[in-house]
């Protein structure tokens, strides 16, 4: 059963609209190498593609990376020509194989159709690598299994050594010898020493089973007895799914908050109103998309960020509505692992401004050091043990004499003036201490996050 469910994971089948010589054709699946240009269409993804053309493109990426919410795909930004194409530095132009597309443009010419080119097939997608680990896992060899092979050997040589001083101590019958000396070998090297490993090993899957606990590969029971400390990654497993708005503060805001020792996080829930500036970056500074039906798609925190200000509205790709009045993006920037940070260009009010959000770190080495409150560095480091996941806002008058097209990250993502903090939290699951101290009990030991740790 489980051997077909893994032909079925690996099976790849149906068709592909493939660019050939100007045309659209259909091809097979599997006449798809790195390099064609194919039409994107709903179902699932059996490549690992790059876009290069598209209006709108949702992707369920839940199979891979287990996000919930659908991910909105956006073509390559020409303004980075001169970088080099990888996966993890263009996460937000590639659709991985195993992924299902959910929405995508439905031209049936080249000019209309979503188009994206394939950069792996076969083994090589981020499908088949998960897939080859899982096929060639091999357990991990602790310090027991290398040294009860040594243990073994040692009892061989003793049997051995012991077996021939019987031999040349005893000058009996040659066959009351030898039944001495299988005697003082069964005694070295028990028959029944194999299934000490079985008999503990059924006699655990037993106990298992009366706390409702099935076990479907026992050598996993003898990995679990050797485990003594245990790591929790916090979101989705000691935390809920998802994250909540706590606030979005200024620089001075802050400052003059007290925190509370019983309850650290409400000291960061301000009564004002949100800062305007603050409110336009929210509504501005993501990537969020509209899907067919309306509804806003993108990573939480923009979603809980954007739904914070009421009166903030998106109304398509280009363009927002903020207290009635429209809002033009004029160049956006994905976030970047490397810079930590997201930035966009906009037209409110015939002025163009430069919104940026990203780390506190991050954004506090681009913004002008007089603009940013006292001891933000510590502030930004309290706000973490305090369990706050914390964004900071900087912002800028755009004064970069380049045509759109040419405008890099770079140069706008300098000489900011800061906007202030906004403020998210992950709710702690409600058995998650009762689960924390089950391992103390066990004497496994735990490491997580340290303000879930001192909750």
């Amino acid at each position: 059963g489980s051997d077909l469910d893994l032909y079925r994971l690996m099976v790849m089948e149906g068709t592909a609209d493939v660019v050939r010589e100007g045309e659209v054709v259909t091809v097979d699946q599997t006449d798809v190498v790195p390099g064609d240009i194919v039409r994107l269409r709903p179902g699932a993804a059996n490549f690992d593609m790059c876009i290069v053309q598209s209006k709108r493109v949702l992707v369920d990426e839940s199979a891979l990376t287990g996000e919930v919410h659908p991910i909105a795909k956006i073509p390559l930004d020409p303004a980075d020509s001169h970088r080099t194409y990888h996966p993890k530095t263009h996460k937000s132009s590639t659709i991985s194989a195993g992924t299902t597309i959910l929405e995508c443009g439905e031209g049936q010419n080249i000019e209309d159709a979503d188009l994206a080119i394939v950069t792996q097939t076969g083994s090589f997608t981020a499908k088949g690598e998960l897939l080859c680990d899982v096929l060639s896992y091999e357990r991990h060899k602790f310090k027991f299994d290398t040294e009860v092979q040594l243990i073994l050997f040692i009892l061989c040589v003793e049997a051995a050594v012991l077996l021939s001083v019987v031999f040349s101590v005893l000058k009996d019958h040659w066959c009351y010898s030898w039944f001495y000396a299988m005697f003082v070998v069964g005694t070295v090297l028990p028959p029944l020493l194999p299934t000490v490993f079985v008999v503990s090993v059924g006699i655990s899957c037993k106990r298992l089973q009366r706390k409702r606990i099935t076990c479907t590969d026992s050598r996993g029971i003898l990995v679990a007895g050797k485990v003594r400390k245990a790591f929790f990654d916090k979101t989705g497993t000691l935390t809920k799914q998802g994250i909540n708005f706590v606030s979005a503060l200024e620089g001075e805001e802050l400052n003059n908050l007290t925190a509370s020792k019983n309850n650290a996080e409400s000291s960061y829930v301000c009564q004002n109103e949100i800062d305007i500036e603050l409110q336009i970056g929210l509504s501005v500074c993501h990537t969020l998309s509209l899907s067919a039906d309306g509804e806003l798609v993108g990573a939480a925190v923009d979603r809980m960020g954007f739904s914070a200000v009421p009166n903030s509205q998106l109304l398509d790709e280009n363009t927002v509505s903020f207290d009635g009045e429209k809002i033009e993006y004029l160049e956006k920037f994905e976030f970047d692992h490397h810079t930590m940070t997201q930035s966009v260009i906009i037209r409110h009010d015939n002025n163009v401004t430069v919104y940026v959000k990203g780390a506190p770190e991050a954004i506090g080495k681009l913004c002008i050091p007089s603009s940013l409150p006292s001891h933000f560095e510590a502030k930004a480091r309290q706000s973490a043990r305090d369990g706050i996941y914390q964004l900071a806002m900087a912002t800028a008058t755009f004064n970069v004499n380049k045509s759109m097209n040419e405008v890099t990250r770079e140069d706008i993502e300098n000489e900011l003036s800061f906007a202030g903090f906004i403020n998210f939290q992950n709710a702690m699951k409600e058995d998650t201490p009762a689960v924390i101290q089950s391992l103390r009990e066990g004497n496994v030991s735990s490491t997580t996050r340290a303000f879930v740790a001192r909750r």
